[in-house]
Parts: structure tokens; C-alpha cells; sequence
């Protein structure tokens, strides 16, 4: 496999257009010189050969950097997970919470700044992928952990510190048994989502929302009373 990296697709256009013109310098002006025109339905958009393929080296050097960019899978088994200073009563500590659940990186070592800030709200760093225990976990793909470094650059610290952790909290369970992972899943994703919307708001210097803190709050009453009872912690 080589080693050069894949060439833009601005380039690979402006090559193939290079290499045409090369084979035949005439052909450019033999195509226009013969071209006939032909009715096209009213509203429709003619493409040119060379839009045709401008369009088709985009899309394929645009899918080829997609799956280049990697993505970041972060895990929390369930045995280190416990709510036992967590108190029962109607308010819920977030904080405590999401520090409870949030997810880690399988290395302590960080190239990016989310995996930088990330060090900052996360209780560990995992010597190994978790195999063969309940594990929480959570992929973000590469334009989740761009999206969030854009909002960390604009936000306070402690504002972004709580956007990265919001992002770090898991959104299912692997490693259990069907009906408690389908349960689990259920929760997880309606709470991390809560907590993002509540954590973008103050990114984006919104006022405090009341729907917003009611949402978060009952998102995170179901997944305590889920998370409990998987735990034994009832």
C-alpha cells in the first residue's frame, strides 16, 4: 500500500483535465465546435463532462477522507460505576452523576484537544478495551469531536468542560443481557442527550431554560432508577 497521501480532489480534477487535453489539445474545441443543443425539460440542470466528473472526483475524495477520519470509542465498565454518594431526593446532582457514568479513553495519551479536555472530567484512562463485562460505552465520530472542540474554543472552561462531558457519557451498554442492555440503551441515549442540549445552551451563552432543566432532571431520574436496579443498588 503507499505511503503518499491521497491527492485533493481539486488536483485530481485539474490533472485529469491536464491529461485530456494532452491526448487531443484540440478536443476542447471540437466538442464545443460540434456540440448540438438539445431541449431540456423546463427546470432541468444540463451538466457539462467536466462538471460530471468535477462532481464525481469530489464525491469520491470526500468519502475517501470520510472514512479516514477516525473515530473515538470511550468505555466505563459497570463494576467501577456506583451511586452510592448519590442521595436520594428530587434534586439531582449532575455532576455527580455524569461523573459517576462518563467514559474513558483506552490510553492515558492525547493528540487532540477533546482527548485534552477530556482528561480533565474523566476518573481514568483504561489500560485495555473492556472484554467480556457489562460495559457503558460511547463512539463519537470525527465531526462529533469537531463540533465539540468548536464549541470548547468558544465557551468559558467551565462551560466546556461540562460540553466534554456531556459528550463522553454513554449511550448504551454492552455485555448484558438483551432486555437489560434494550433498557439500559434507552435511558442512557435520553439522558446524554438531555444533558448535550442543556450543556450547548450554556456554550452558546443562552439564558438558563426551565423546559431544558425539567428535561434533564426527568432524563436523569429514569436513568438512575434503570441504573440502580441493574446494579443491585436499590
Amino acid at each position: 500500500m503507499s505511503d503518499e497521501p491521497a491527492m485533493p480532489a481539486d488536483m485530481l480534477l485539474m490533472a485529469e483535465r491536464r491529461r485530456r487535453l494532452g491526448a487531443n489539445p484540440n478536443a476542447e474545441l471540437v466538442r464545443v465546435a460540434h456540440a448540438q443543443p438539445s431541449p431540456d425539460p423546463p427546470g432541468a440542470v444540463s451538466q457539462e463532462p467536466d462538471e460530471l466528473l468535477e462532481d464525481a472526483l469530489i464525491a469520491e475524495a470526500t468519502e475517501a477522507t470520510a472514512h479516514a477520519r477516525p473515530a473515538l470509542t470511550l468505555f466505563r465498565p459497570l463494576a467501577q460505576v456506583s451511586f452510592a454518594a448519590q442521595h436520594w431526593s428530587s434534586t439531582v446532582d449532575h455532576e455527580a452523576l455524569q461523573s459517576a457514568i462518563v467514559c474513558c479513553p483506552v490510553s492515558a495519551a492525547a493528540t487532540r484537544p477533546f482527548e485534552q479536555a477530556l482528561i480533565a472530567v474523566v476518573p481514568m484512562a483504561l489500560s485495555a478495551r473492556p472484554e467480556g463485562v457489562p460495559t457503558l460505552h460511547v463512539t463519537l465520530s470525527a465531526d462529533d469531536i469537531a463540533a465539540v472542540e468548536q464549541g470548547v474554543r468558544r465557551a468559558s472552561r467551565a462551560s466546556g468542560l461540562r460540553l466534554v462531558r456531556a459528550a463522553a457519557l454513554p449511550i448504551s451498554i454492552a455485555g448484558a443481557e438483551p432486555a437489560s442492555a434494550g433498557l439500559a440503551a434507552a435511558a442512557l441515549s435520553a439522558y446524554r442527550t438531555a444533558a448535550l442540549i442543556h450543556a450547548w445552551n450554556a456554550v452558546f451563552g443562552a439564558p438558563p431554560a426551565g423546559d431544558l432543566e425539567r428535561d434533564r432532571d426527568a432524563a436523569a431520574v429514569n436513568l438512575l432508577s434503570t441504573l440502580r436496579g441493574l446494579l443491585g443498588e436499590t
